[in-house]
């Protein structure tokens, strides 16, 4: 079996609804299908949403002489040239891994999670928020989540910090103690202002504090997680993944360690990822928040590994289910189960895919002395 085509469905822009800081500005999101398409018919698929189309385009000619020929088994092979030779991995690079095991997990009628090597097959979920517009709707959205059977509820707050401690002190006071609170002000605070916001949350009893201060500032953050109770969990905005962890890891900067899998290399780097955070006793809390596709690549991961306690869902439940039949949602029980269907385990709705798509990239297979076996260029 061999891949003979990579096919790319660029959607229409989204409306600009998107927030996540209060001082950015709404966004739209560019969302892509990616196919990866075998002599056999059998296809690996990923709907993306931190792509850029664009990124794509100038990507197409290197994933043809990289990609395009080669067994899907190589997984490995294909993203160790995808990426190697780069500062950072790409989304690009990602998503190509993400296709690749979706399509083995085909191959094989397996769940990905258990080519992987099982280690649960359920796991407990939280509700991840847009930034809102006041604390009453903090707290409608938290008393929503949980009678959709969430029992733990993540703030994406304002980025003030005595703005946010009112609201962190809503959210507890409507909820008590019937959910586990986390907050994620995404990078927004001093030193000052996240020591304040930490000692405030260890009152008010939160889960984890993320995500601070910049991640950059990494004795900033080992002295919150030496000088506090509440966890510390970050970086994630460090893009260049498994190579930039161990400065994290060394007198650990952190409690547990963030990552965006649709960033740092897909799948296969965020499996790695938690071997390197289980070796330094840490946990990996990789963010899953995104597209369906996106969501359940990071699941397969989690439901293989010990060093986890949570996975993330946006909320409302289905704000980024674009172009799905097969959807996430959790249970009343407060999990989400494995799926249980081949691949990633969640299907497209191909009426929804025709309807988004603006426009289809395509490349098939070179000749034999064009492709490319070695190490990629950072065209991808």
């Amino acid at each position: 079996m061999k891949i003979k085509e990579i096919k790319a469905h660029i959607f229409h822009r989204t409306p600009a609804i998107y927030q996540w800081k209060e001082d950015w500005a709404p966004r739209s999101l560019d969302h892509v299908f990616v196919r990866l398409i075998t002599d056999t018919g059998l296809e690996g698929h990923c709907i993306t949403y931190l792509m850029s189309p664009m990124e794509l385009k100038y990507a197409m000619p290197g994933l043809q002489a990289a990609v395009v020929g080669r067994d899907p088994h190589e997984v490995e092979a294909i993203s160790y040239a995808l990426t190697d030779r780069l500062d950072r991995p790409t989304p690009v690079a990602s998503t190509v891994d993400i296709c690749l095991w979706d399509l083995i997990g085909k191959i094989h009628n397996e769940p990905i999670y258990r080519l992987l090597g099982a280690a649960r097959n359920r796991i407990r979920a939280y509700a991840s928020t847009f930034v809102c517009k006041n604390d009453d709707e903090y707290v409608k959205l938290a008393l929503d989540c949980r009678e959709q059977g969430f029992n733990a509820y993540k703030i994406h707050p304002y980025g003030a910090p005595d703005r946010d401690i009112e609201t962190c002190r809503a959210v507890r006071q409507a909820v008590g103690k019937s959910m586990d609170l986390m907050l994620d002000p995404v990078n927004e605070y001093d030193r000052y202002g996240a020591a304040k916001v930490a000692k405030a949350l260890e009152d008010l009893d939160f889960y984890w504090l993320e995500c601070p201060i910049s991640d950059a500032d990494v004795d900033g953050l080992r002295d919150l997680t030496r000088s506090f109770r509440i966890p510390i969990t970050a970086v994630e905005s460090i893009a260049g993944g498994l190579r930039y962890y161990p400065q994290y890891l060394k007198d650990p900067a952190v409690d547990s360690i963030r990552s965006i899998g649709d960033w740092i290399g897909g799948i296969s780097a965020m499996k790695k990822a938690a071997a390197l955070c289980e070796a330094h006793n840490v946990k990996y809390e990789p963010h899953s928040y995104g597209t369906v596709h996106i969501q359940a690549a990071h699941l397969h991961v989690m439901l293989a590994i010990h060093n986890c306690d949570f996975f993330e869902i946006p909320v409302p439940q289905g704000c980024l289910d674009i172009g799905m039949k097969d959807v996430i949602r959790v249970e009343k029980d407060g999990f989400v189960n494995a799926p249980t269907k081949p691949g990633l385990g969640y299907d497209v709705d191909w009426t929804q895919i025709e309807k988004h798509t603006s426009e289809v990239l395509s490349v098939g297979e070179l000749p034999e002395s064009q492709r490319r076996k070695g190490r990629s260029t950072a065209w991808t």
